[in-house]
Parts: structure tokens; sequence; C-alpha cells
């Protein structure tokens, strides 16, 4: 039976140094957040292995301190400082133990320590890493991470591209869910882990192999965005014949129309489109899909709806069928295509996402003078990446919070946009405040072209015979993406609605691993096995405190070079800043 004590703060000091005197080993440390308060519970183990285990438990006030048992327990350092990082708890007294080499202060106590044996690498432990966790297309962050702060990129980028096909896009445009979970995050300083991607396919080659034997079977994928190239790279790797019809004048969907050239260069994108090409893929353009029973009645055997949300949705407001009113994909797609509208000097944007951040960008660089945002709720609610609105204003933009559009006029060929201000409520059904007009504030605002970026749906035929849900997205089963429609399957905005690059990469990987075995095969991705060595242990306490740990800054584009175009704004890192910044990481995976 194990041994539960419970002590006080003044109790606790002279209860460890009890458990140091039996010789018990410290196991670990949990800690419980009871909203409130904390309780810490450390965990020991009796030095003779029959008698029970005992765990002192302690309360610590939220805000309250906390002392560190390091000077009597010094391999506690490395649990006391993930509880500190995470819970944000302040403890006190830290001392630390690192391969084996004690740190001591003055105020430790008599009672002796073990004397440190020598250090011997051994073989690393990996565990899951909070980063890689975070990844939705499951790349080994930490690993790709070390890799480049040890000066090798063409490692890094195999081990990127086990799990991801597009590096040089996801290098500039993922919205890196992997940062802030990061340990480092604590103090803004979370390891560039987007940047450094970039880094890796912008600075080496990486061969390519098809190794598996045709199989016969033929799969239709409709559309061409992260999705629809996602699938066709891995299921031409499986062997099967792969065409991919898509709509539009050009190869890449949203990724194309939807994100502007200084964000994805075009050079960068038709590189990775021009892989899957080369892989064995064929790409129809200017091709509109109505039946899917036709593709079945042309001999194809599977069929995989990736057709994305291009669609702009309606604002509900008078006015709004205005020719200087356009919708923000519209806008952004005849301006990739080189046939943007003249808008003239003043533009309004009325939404908060990333396509309203594009949109307005955009417009300052396609000649107008003053552009403002009007968003219903604060900064903090915007759904837009932080560092996109920061960019944005950084070069201009004019971002009006806590107002929403109630009607839009047209007098003498000037656009009135009548707006009101607004005040947060209660949450809605998306757990954000909900915006309330304050009455009496209405006022109004002259502008030449009004864009509305308030969100997209899917537009999906009604003659594919699909089950759809709410604004239209295709219903599919969460493991399997398998549609209403036998053979048929779907991924990416379609089946979510207008989300992200990379977590249109991981339903198209879910999707291929579903289409692969309802053709015969095993539904096992094609992933090539890497030998690669590199480093073993965690970055000890002096390996950190030895460099400056500051976050690297991406180099870009000054504001008047920016605005003459769509150059990239992004310039990239450098090997020294990249190195640099794959040293920063604490190598959190790995357990000796």
């Amino acid at each position: 039976m194990e041994h539960e004590v419970f002590v006080t703060k003044d109790e606790f000091i002279p209860a460890i140094q009890g458990m140091l005197t039996e010789r018990a080993r410290l196991g670990t440390i949990s800690c419980l957040d009871l909203v409130d308060e904390f309780e810490l519970i450390y965990h020991f183990e009796p030095q003779e292995a029959p008698e029970p285990l005992t765990h002192l438990r302690a309360r610590v006030a939220k805000g309250d301190t906390w002392p560190s048992i390091t000077s009597i327990y010094p391999s506690a350092s490395l649990a006391e400082l993930e509880i500190r990082d995470h819970f944000d708890i302040e403890i006190t007294g830290i001392t630390l133990d690192f391969r084996g080499r004690f740190l001591r202060s003055k105020e430790s106590p008599e009672a002796a320590l073990l004397k440190p044996t020598p250090y011997e690498l051994t073989a690393a432990t990996r565990h899951p890493a909070r980063c890689g966790e975070a990844c939705p297309a499951g790349i080994d962050i930490p690993r790709y991470v070390r890799l480049i702060g040890e000066d090798r990129p063409a490692d890094a980028l195999a081990v990127i591209k086990q799990s991801l096909p597009f590096p040089g896009i996801l290098g500039r445009v993922c919205f890196a869910p992997c940062e802030a979970p990061c340990r480092q995050a604590k103090q803004e300083e979370p390891i560039a882990v987007r940047m450094l991607k970039r880094f890796a396919y912008d600075n080496t080659t990486y061969e390519e192999e098809v190794a598996a034997e045709p199989t016969g079977k033929r799969v239709a994928i409709i559309g061409s965005g992260p999705a629809g190239l996602t699938a066709a790279y891995y299921l031409v790797k499986m062997g099967h014949e792969v065409a991919i019809l898509e709509a539009l004048p050009e190869a890449g969907g949203m990724m194309r129309v939807g994100i502007p050239a200084y964000r994805l260069p075009r050079k960068v994108l038709d590189e990775e489109i021009d892989l899957v090409k080369q892989l064995g893929a064929k790409i129809q353009t200017s091709t509109e899909v109505s039946s899917l029973e036709t593709l079945f009645e042309n001999g194809y055997h599977a069929i995989l709806v990736a057709t994305g949300a291009h669609r702009g949705m309606k604002m509900g407001l008078e006015g709004e069928d205005h020719h200087r009113v356009l919708e923000c994909i519209d806008f952004l797609r005849s301006v990739s295509f080189g046939k943007g509208p003249q808008l003239g000097n003043r533009v309004a944007v009325i939404g908060g996402g990333n396509a309203a951040i594009d949109a307005a960008r955009t417009a300052l660089r396609t000649g107008a003078a003053d552009v403002t945002m009007l968003y219903r709720r604060t900064r903090a609610e915007m759904p837009a990446s932080a560092s996109e609105i920061e960019e944005a204003i950084t070069e201009g933009v004019n971002i009006d919070f806590l107002v929403a559009p109630r009607r839009i006029m047209i007098e003498n060929d000037t656009v009135i946009l009548e707006s009101v201000r607004m005040k947060l409520g209660a949450p809605d059904a998306s757990g954000r405040p909900r915006p309330e007009p304050i009455e009496g504030s209405e006022f109004q605002l002259e502008v030449d072209a009004i864009i509305a970026a308030i969100g997209q749906s899917p537009d999906v035929p009604q003659d594919f015979a699909l089950e759809t849900g709410s604004k239209n997205t295709v219903i599919v089963d969460a493991e399997t993406m398998a549609t209403s429609r036998e053979g048929v399957f779907a991924a990416g905005d379609v089946i979510t609605g207008p989300a992200s690059v990379v977590e249109a990469v991981r339903s198209a990987k879910q999707a291929t691993i579903s289409i692969d075995r309802y053709l015969g095969g095993e539904g096992v991705l094609p992933v090539p096995e890497l030998d690669i060595k590199d480093l073993t242990s965690r970055q000890t306490f002096i390996e950190r405190w030895a460099r400056d740990n500051q976050r690297v800054v991406m180099p870009t584009l000054t504001i008047d070079d920016r605005l003459r175009g769509f150059d990239e704004v992004e310039l990239g890192l450098t090997e020294e800043m990249a190195v640099a910044e794959g040293k920063r990481c604490w190598r959190c995976d790995l357990e000796e």
C-alpha cells in the first residue's frame, strides 16, 4: 500500500530532508491545477524495493512562491523547470543538475549526496515533443530543427519530406501551430519552426523516388489545391494512375488565387506542382467537373473531391450587389491572374481573417493609398494570424476595431459605407465575445471600393449527389474521409470550410490511406527510411545560458520595396541565422 502524506509549506522542506535521510529516490513531480490553487505531488521510491511508495502532497496558492528541493534532490531540476514553465509557478532557489555534475547553493543541507559518476553517452530515448504533437502534418519537428542547428539542411529536409510533400510552400504560409506549445514560448521566444522549414527547402535538394509497381488502378482528383496535390503526390508513389482535374486555368487552387505572391512566390508554387507532375500525375486545367458518374464511366476506380472553398459569403447588406463592392476571393483571384480591377484611392475591407488581411495588403500594392479594415470585435479576437496583422499595420493598413457595416449607398460615384460602433457582450457559439451595436454610434465612411472578406464556403455541384452539411461542406467519415457515395472521398476545405494549407495536407493524407485500401492496397503512406544520426541528449542548462536565446528575426523587404509590387516580403534566413536558431532548441524529445 502506498503512503499519502499531506504537508504544509512550513512542513515541506523538513519532510523532503526526511526522505533523503531514508535514502528514498525521487521519481517525479506531478502538478494539478485546482482552479484557485495548485497541488504538487512528489513521488518517492524507497531504498528497499518491498517498501511502499511515498507521495508528498502540498497545496500552493496561485501567485504564491514555492521552495525548490534541488539543493536536496538535484535531479528535481528538470521537473521543477517544467512545472514552472507550464503552470507559471514561481519556484525559488532552483539549483541545477546537469549530466551528473551537481551545482550546490550555500543553502544546501549537510546531508551527504551520492557522489556523481562519470558521464557516459548512451542511446537516447525519444518522447513526443509538444511541437511535433501540434503539427497537423505530423512532422518530426525537433529532429529537423536540431539537424539545422548542426548545419545539416539536407538531412533536415529529408526528415521533413517523410511527412510533408511541400516544404517550400509550407515554409512560407504555414500558420505554425507548432510554435505556440514550444517551451520557450513562455518568454515569447519560440523556435522559428516555419522559417527553418523554409531554410531547409531553399538551401538544399531532395531526390524523390517512386518505388511501387503500377497497380492498374485509376484515381480522379477534382481540384489542384493543397489537398488534391498532396493526395496525388502519395497516390502516384503507391503505384496508382492519377489525374488531377482543375477548373481554373492554372493549378494550385487557393494557394494560387487566394494567397498573394508576396507571401507565396509563384516560382516556389510552380516548383512543387511540377514535382507532382514529374512523379507521374497528370494535371488538366480549365476542366470543370459536373458529374462524378461520368468519371466512373470513364474508367476511374476512385474519386477524391478536393475543390476547396471558393465561394464568397454575402454580407446581407443593402447595396452590396453594386459593382464597386467586391468579394475578397474574386478580387484576389483576378489580381493573381493579372486582371485586377481599379480600386481607386480609398478602400474599405470588411472582415478580420487572413483573407481580409491579404486583400488589404494586395489593395495597397494595386494602387490604393488609404486602406481601412473594419472588424466587429477587438484585435484579440481577430482570426487572422498575429504576424500577418502586424505586417499589414507595418505596411500602412488601418484597422478600425469594434465596427460593423450597416448598409452601402452610392452617391455621385462615391461609395458610402454606413457602419455602427460595437461593444463586446457574452460569448457566442464560437466562444468569442458577441459584438453588440452601440445605440446612436452610427457613422459613414466614403470610399472608392469595398472588399467583403467575411468568409467562404465550398461550391459543390448538386449533380455530385453528395451529402452536405453546414455551409455546404461535404460530410465525410472522420477517419476514412469517405463520402456518402461509394468510391468517393473528400479532403481539404471542401469538408472543413476555409482552413489552412497544413490542415488540408493532413486530411488529404488520411484520404490517401483510405483510397489505397479501397483499391486493394495496404493503406501505408510511402515514407522513405532514413539513416541519419543526430544529437542524443537534451540541451544542458549551461548550453542554454551560454548563448543569446532571442528568436531569430526574418529579414524583409523595405516598406517602399514591398508596395512597388508582389516581390516576396520575407527574404529568408542566412545559414548563420538558421544554425543559431536551430541550436536554440532545448531538444525536449530526448531523455538520456
